[in-house]
């Protein structure tokens, strides 16, 4: 049995994991240190580590960030929970240190620490660390300066070879964390058509393949595309016609026309209870299409939108952590059966997404002609400018973030306008209404307007980021 931990021996993660061990039962366990929770994830991910341990919480200091950062875009169950006392000792390299000039931590300890240490060593300077017991071995191996003190457990400090100078320092003789035992969950068992394997299909592929135990077949109008993938292992074969009546769960990657007419052909081949998933960035009118025809199959059908990208596609970019933290918008449909959305959020999750966003088809393509579409209109306009090619040197970042986006595919683009410009056009109209105040402002000299049509501006994405204080849109 092997279980990563967040820290390395001699941490409270690494205490933690040896608790849950004996609680659970395990035989001669292996413990495998990672330096931040990220690591036992990635651990857990990777069929490296069984379990996973890590802190989600303390009395004192409040919840561990980073657990729960990297706990968002994972999919777990918890096993175990426990509350583990945890008493901070400060260190020094050796008895002959008379003078303490900076204390170095993890930031959690740190806190829970706080009033102590600004009553005994007022005004001397913090460092984080990312662990307690590598604070340790930084001093002891120097990476640390020798005037430096290091906040641990006592048996971590004593490990690395330190001098003990005070102990429990922490404001709370109750300070108590919580640790959690975790075991991944997988989807196991089902067969998945990813079709169409650029960008976006071929990273959908391969995270499928990192992640889950599906076997993953691929579909492609360029056959040498998909040859590729198998070559590569980011399929286990390329999909025959016989096979879309087998599969658990079909995945198009295509353009929204060529999206439309595949499920249109191939969802009456498919087994009744079977899935379908589209990942077209338009969703009213091809869910009116397809919605209809999959419920009178007996497939089930769910829209779906994965928020994330490159500015160039192709199957040659693609990679599977491509929706590491990114989010997936679901949308319910006609042939959307109870609990497919429940099983398709644990499905995607476990993939790497960092949100899943439900929503209708209307609401969908009102926000995406706004946070996308609109973006790339303003992109593709702004770079045809005859000076364009003259920015080196001239710009501080700005011309790069507003053009990234212009190397778009004309070919699926002009089909994703089109088939949103009922929620599109009024975005553009709005965009060249402001754009128009501001221009008026300008020619006429108007400083007055023109500071307060910019000072809106600026009121707006403040009110934006305020309501959105865990995803600023910087």
């Amino acid at each position: 049995m092997r279980i990563a931990y967040q820290g390395i021996p001699g941490s409270n993660s690494d205490a933690a994991s040896r608790l849950f061990a004996k609680n659970q039962g395990f035989i001669s366990p292996e413990y495998l240190p990672a330096i931040h929770s990220q690591g036992v994830t990635e651990m857990l991910a990777c069929g490296a580590a069984d379990y996973g341990v890590m802190a989600t919480q303390n009395l004192i200091a409040g919840q561990v960030l980073e657990t729960k950062e990297a706990l968002a875009a994972f999919s777990y169950r918890t096993v175990d929970a426990q509350w583990l006392p945890v008493h901070h000792c400060l260190f020094v390299k050796d008895p002959d240190v008379k003078e303490i000039r900076c204390i170095a931590s993890h930031i959690q300890a740190l806190g829970q620490c706080r009033d102590h240490l600004k009553k005994l060593y007022p005004d001397i300077p913090q460092q984080e660390v990312e662990d307690t017991a590598i604070a340790a071995r930084y001093l002891a191996d120097g990476r640390l300066p020798a005037d430096t003190a290091v906040l641990c457990r006592k048996n971590a400090g004593e490990a690395f070879g330190l001098h003990l100078v005070a102990e429990n320092l922490e404001d709370d003789p109750r300070n108590m964390t919580e640790f959690i035992l975790i075991k991944p969950v997988r989807i196991v068992n089902k067969t998945v058509i990813v079709a169409g394997l650029g960008l976006i299909g071929g990273s959908m592929a391969k995270a499928i393949k990192k992640y889950t135990d599906c076997r993953v077949l691929g579909w492609n109008r360029t056959s040498s595309v998909a040859e590729k993938a198998l070559e590569e292992g980011a399929i286990d074969a390329i999909a025959g016609e016989e096979d879309f009546a087998q599969c658990d769960l079909l995945i198009p990657a295509l353009y929204p026309r060529a999206t439309a007419d595949f499920l249109t052909e191939k969802i009456p081949l498919m087994k009744q209870g079977a899935m379908v998933v589209d990942l077209v960035g338009v969703k009213t009118r091809l869910t009116a299409l397809i919605g209809p025809l999959a419920r009178q199959c007996g497939v089930r059908y769910v829209g779906g939108h994965p928020m994330a990208g490159l500015a160039r596609a192709g199957y040659e970019r693609s990679f599977a952590d491509l929706y590491k933290g990114a989010s997936m918008i679901l949308v319910p449909t006609a042939a959307t059966g109870e609990g497919d959305i429940e099983k398709l959020e644990l499905f995607f999750r476990g993939l790497g997404f960092g949100m899943v966003k439900i929503c209708s088809a209307e609401t969908h393509d009102r926000m995406i002609a706004h946070t996308s579409q609109l973006a790339h209109v303003v992109s593709n306009s702004y770079v045809k400018s005859p000076v364009s090619s003259g920015y080196n040197g001239f710009s501080g970042g700005s011309y790069k973030d507003m053009t990234r986006i212009a190397c778009l595919n004309e070919k699926v683009w002009k089909e994703l306008f089109i088939w949103n410009r009922e929620a599109l056009l009024p975005e553009i109209d709005g965009l060249l209404d402001n754009i128009g105040m501001l221009r008026d402002a300008i020619a006429s000299g108007d400083e007055e307007t023109l500071e307060a049509l910019l000072r809106r501006g600026r009121e707006a994405k403040e009110s934006i980021d305020a309501v959105n204080p865990d995803q600023p849109s910087d």
